[in-house]
């Protein structure tokens, strides 16, 4: 394998691999990238290089126009490639591989030789067989993600919320996540897939990440297939396959109140001002600060014995019952943030019962926090 390449455009792919190729591993070669060159006469329009990593999870694979003058792979530890790639200066670069699996690097002053593997010990990726493809609105889906991954839980005892329900009827399509605390659910118009018999998938957290890093990418429609195991996005340079979580997504539909007893609208960047301020002194990990509600009045407070004590006030149209809740100050900052919109309503029903908040105008989106003892 020999082929030339520019360092920019080298440097973009391996990127992208380094972040899903697996550098803890017990097994090496998933901290690799398989590289293999095509020359012109292979791929009838111009030599290429197609870069492929993967950590079982997610398979990512791009194509890069190269000047290829011998054809052939090599599997090399993508982290080391990547920042020596990086640190090279702008221009050619050349790469070739050698006897025993090692691969020279060259450009014009520099030579540096890397150790490789067997191309046949790199895992075999999903073929997205049998599925229809769908052009999507690659803006709409990421806003589907960005607007929902931050409430996917961390916690890798529960599967079955380590992941995002992506729900869709070919017109519509809906992104729903929660970490047992709080929930969030967004609803746009997409022209996609039909899951409705299926009842949706769960796309694990990490291949929320990596769909929103190709997506932000990509500034044009993408096509969108969805298998009995795997979700895959294509480009005209970018292929990503991600396995999906195969246990059941939580009835998340019983967690949204039916009902409200008290709500009041306010601004939202003059919320999350106060939240911000009052997130300062909130105790610890859980963020806790006191919610309440008069007529007239919403009143935020946080009591820290190890820091002091704040309260705010903010003058609200509001006439009903009282209200005094606790509740986590950070979640109640994040679902606000991916709320884009001047104006938010916030919805409650008791003192035990947790807080909704929706845009006034806007996209179909909620943000559900649970209240916590105050």
């Amino acid at each position: 394998m020999e082929f030339e390449i520019d360092q920019a455009s080298f440097q973009a792919a391996l990127m992208l691999a380094s972040t899903v190729a697996d550098h803890r591993s017990t097994m090496p070669v998933l901290g690799n990238v398989l590289l293999t060159a095509e020359s012109a006469a292979e791929t009838q329009e111009h030599g290429r290089v197609i870069c492929r990593a993967t950590d079982m999870m997610l398979f990512v694979t791009e194509r890069f126009p190269a000047d290829v003058h011998k054809s052939g792979s090599i599997s090399l530890a993508v982290r080391h490639l990547h920042h020596l790639i990086k640190t090279l200066p702008p221009g050619t670069v050349s790469v070739s591989s050698l006897d025993n699996h090692w691969a020279q690097i060259k450009t014009a002053r520099s030579e540096f030789r890397l150790m490789g593997m067997a191309e046949h010990d790199f895992p075999e990726f999903p073929e997205p067989t049998d599925i229809n493809f769908t052009e999507v609105s690659s803006r709409a889906l990421a806003q589907l993600i960005q607007r929902t991954v931050f409430s996917v839980s961390t916690d890798e005892a529960r599967l079955n919320l380590n992941g995002a329900l992506f729900e869709s009827d070919g017109s519509m399509a809906t992104m729903v996540s929660t970490d047992g605390h709080r929930l969030t659910k967004l609803t746009l118009p997409l022209a996609g897939p039909d899951l409705a018999e299926r009842g949706g998938v769960v796309i694990p957290r990490r291949g929320l990440i990596e769909l929103r890093r190709v997506l932000e990418r990509v500034g044009a429609d993408v096509q969108l297939g969805i298998g009995a195991e795997h979700l895959f996005l294509r480009t005209s340079t970018v292929h990503l396959a991600v396995k999906l979580i195969s246990i059941a997504f939580p009835p998340y539909r019983q967690v949204i109140p039916k009902s409200r007893q008290r709500f009041v609208d306010l601004g939202r960047k003059e919320l999350l001002s106060m939240l911000r301020q009052a997130q300062v002194l909130a105790p610890g990990i859980t963020a806790t600060i006191r919610l309440e509600l008069q007529p007239g009045t919403l009143k935020l407070s946080a009591d820290n014995p190890e820091l002091g004590v704040g309260n705010q006030e903010l003058d609200v149209d509001y006439d009903g019952e009282g209200l005094a809740a606790g509740f986590n100050a950070s979640y109640l900052i994040d679902g606000l943030e991916a709320i884009d919109a001047d104006q938010v309503r916030l919805e409650f029903q008791g003192e035990l019962d947790p807080c909704v908040i929706r845009p006034i105008d806007g996209p179909d989106y909620l943000a559900v926090v649970m209240p916590m003892r105050i």
